[in-house]
């Protein structure tokens, strides 16, 4: 797909800064925060070691690159795993809360899910462990300064991430741990988000108050970046436990929740289709095709009731055509469940989507978002219930 002149960014993930293998890769919209946060944050303090004010502030500079290609380092395992594992990767983006990576996971396995979540941490501490030789070897004191924060800073990243909670990369792994024992995905988020709320209240115990039992006040910049990670912690492990529950009460099959559909060529007349429509006796979606047969759009029935019956023999299908964007097109194999059709429309916000076979490529049916939201939503009530 073209991208307009001068336009280097996506609208919704941040600047593009290139790929890797065909896979884009974005600066969040968010990074600069934390760029400036490091520059605000350790800039006076190294420039108070007598070189000067603008010293300090370009270390500091130096240091939040160097952080956001470790950053990227972690994403890039992560990808490069999922792509192993055969998991398509949609893309790559570095942003406030560190990164993230976003792969097709419609056919995740619970062994392929762990092994691609902690390479990302192991990565880190392969850097850091680079960086400990490294240091051996550098002899200014401004590399020495450099590679000594960053090697500190890869060693607290690897390990805060292995550990047992979701978001964490070591949330992932005790939810692929959970998902195997039990067979159940749905369950294995659920555990794992519940691990994220402990680690979340035990941060916050921990990092103000011990410092407190001790006697001693916390500083305001730490205070702040005990809040932050905790909230990180917190909203994680909430969106995890609640997409657990959305996973169990979605683990059914997908046809249940789709519309029957009819393919009508846009060169068709209105009623030709409907005469389609009408001949199986039971209510179908209109669903216009190009000329390959591909399908680019829905007739509703509105439209439909609009044109008098003396011209819609005269009117062609293109006419009332609803058209949709390229990606309303779902594909997904057989044995699919309900949470991979919900999951691909959330992510494309699709209002309505048409479902094919990914091997035969045949329709099999119109998904509308209000119909699965319903859908969801009284499961989710009904499993409430009990």
């Amino acid at each position: 797909m073209s991208t307009p002149a001068g336009a280097n960014r996506s609208p919704s993930y941040g600047w593009r800064m290139g790929s890797l293998g065909g896979t884009p890769m974005f600066l969040g919209r968010s990074w600069p925060i934390i760029a400036i946060v490091i520059v605000a944050a350790f800039g006076p303090r190294l420039g108070a070691v007598g070189r000067g004010s603008a010293y300090g502030y370009v270390v500091a500079l130096a240091y939040a690159v160097l952080l956001l290609i470790s950053v990227l380092v972690h994403e890039t395992a992560h990808a490069l795993a999922a792509r192993w594992s055969g998991h398509p990767v949609d893309r790559i983006v570095a942003d406030v809360w560190g990164g993230h990576t976003v792969y097709d996971a419609t056919r995740s396995r619970p062994g392929a899910t762990a092994v691609i979540a902690v390479v990302g941490p192991l990565a880190n501490l392969l850097l850091a462990g680079l960086g400990y030789v490294l240091l051996a070897f550098v002899t200014g004191a401004t590399a020495q300064l450099l590679v000594g924060v960053v090697t500190w800073a890869n060693l607290l990243v690897g390990l805060f991430n292995l550990l047992p909670g979701l978001p964490l990369d070591g949330g992932q792994i005790v939810s692929a741990l959970v998902w195997k024992a039990t067979g159940r995905k749905g369950t294995g988020l659920v555990a794992a988000g519940w691990l994220g709320r402990v680690l979340a209240v035990g941060a916050v115990l921990y990092i103000l108050g011990v410092p407190l039992l001790r006697g001693h006040q916390p500083d305001l910049t730490t205070l702040l970046w005990t809040v932050l990670i905790a909230v990180f912690l917190w909203k994680g492990a909430s969106d995890a436990v609640r997409s657990g529950h959305i996973h169990e009460a979605t683990a059914g099959p997908v046809d249940p929740v789709l519309d029957p559909a009819v393919l009508v060529p846009t060169a068709s007349t209105v009623e030709e289709a409907v005469v389609s429509a009408s001949s199986g006796g039971r209510a179908v979606v209109i669903v216009g095709t190009d000329a390959r047969g591909w399908p680019v759009g829905v007739v509703p029935g509105s439209a439909i009731s609009e044109i008098p019956e003396s011209r819609r023999a005269t009117t062609t299908v293109a006419a009332a055509l609803q058209a949709e964007r390229p990606e309303w097109v779902v594909a997904l194999p057989a044995d699919a469940v309900l949470t991979d059709l919900v999951r691909v429309m959330g992510e494309r916000s699709l209002p309505v989507a048409v479902v094919i076979d990914e091997v035969t490529r045949g329709v099999r049916g119109v998904a509308r978002a209000e119909r699965v939201n319903d859908v969801v939503g009284a499961e989710l009530a009904r499993r409430g219930r009990r």
